[in-house]
């Protein structure tokens, strides 16, 4: 399986495997668990509403880094949810800030999985002198270097805390639900293989910095069923219809509500005129600065997805962040 690697392998990791999804729930033995146990540690991070601009940076800056993106949900607070998700905060003055921040506008929070990854974020957040000196870490102490960013970025500072956090915040039950907008946006998916190259952040970072704005966000880790439900309307059209739903359903994906910052702008044709066009070949020949050309390798592996019909923009949308749920 050329998709996988030694990095998707973690408890709690769930894997595609000839479409057919597992999720690993334990170690087979103590030998196993007693070598293993203390790498691939899962950690939350949370990207409050005043920081969003900085989502490509942070991204890159945890990749570079050598921590994995597991699951990501862009959400708004309730006042009550801040509640329920300060409940087990210590330091009472922070928290009351930080609820005031995160009713001010949507948030984004990252399941992310590193080697110690509590510990580094933790000590690169505090720019401690162990992580200045650590050049693995490099990028994240760079990013937390500023002090709005050290602001707007939230983690928690034991693995108890990061428990606690991401089974909150990742818990349908508490009633967090993706953003979405559903009014001049359409949908962008950044495809498993870039994910796997390590260019989610540089993708993130190309479309925030070309005129759009991200409304809504979520990874997936889709089942081959409903890779090809979604692709059901290129079936007996594209020939590469099969390996589409093939790289769709090989790994996670993160599936972008986007808009024009422009609001006089149609955000379907602006952000479909900049994916480019389906083979990246002849994006690189005729649209170069497209994410296709710059990012794309065939026409199945072309970097995103974006919708190529404007009356299945809400369609395609509601699917994504609504049905999938």
């Amino acid at each position: 399986m050329p998709e996988l690697s030694e990095r998707d392998f973690f408890i709690g990791s769930k894997i595609n495997i000839f479409g057919r999804q597992f999720d690993i729930v334990d170690y087979a033995d103590d030998i196993t668990k007693n070598t293993l146990d203390k790498y691939r540690k899962k950690t939350f991070l949370l990207l409050k509403n005043i920081c969003i601009q900085q989502l490509g940076p942070l991204l890159c800056a945890l990749i570079d880094s050598n921590f994995s993106i597991n699951r990501a949900l862009m959400v708004q607070f309730t006042p009550e949810q801040v509640k329920q998700f300060l409940s087990n905060k210590r330091n009472v003055e922070a928290s009351s800030m930080l609820m005031n921040q995160l009713i001010g506008g949507p948030s984004m929070g990252f399941e992310v999985i590193a080697d110690n990854a509590v510990q580094k974020m933790k000590l690169c957040k505090e720019q401690s002198k162990e992580c200045s000196n650590d050049n693995t870490v490099a990028a994240l102490v760079t990013l937390f270097e500023r002090e709005e960013t050290r602001i707007g970025i939230y983690c928690p500072q034991d693995e108890e805390e990061a428990e606690q956090d991401l089974n909150f915040f990742f818990n349908p039950k508490n009633g967090l639900q993706a953003t979405l907008r559903l009014k001049n946006s359409t949908l962008g998916i950044i495809k498993p293989h870039c994910i796997k190259d390590g260019n989610l952040g540089r993708i993130i970072s190309e479309i925030t910095s070309n005129g759009f704005k991200i409304t809504g966000l979520r990874m997936n880790l889709m089942e081959r069923v409903n890779c090809e439900e979604f692709f059901e309307v290129y079936r007996g059209i594209l020939p590469e219809y099969i390996p589409m739903v093939a790289q769709l359903a090989s790994g996670v994906s993160l599936a972008l509500e986007i808009v024009a910052a422009d609001e006089n702008k149609n955000s379907y044709e602006e952000f479909r005129q900049f994916c480019g066009p389906m083979d990246p070949e002849i994006a690189k020949m005729l649209r170069p600065h497209t994410l296709r050309a710059k990012f794309g390798v065939s026409k199945t592996l072309n970097a995103v997805h974006c919708t190529d019909l404007p009356d299945d923009t809400i369609l395609e949308l509601q699917y994504i962040f609504k049905i999938l749920d």
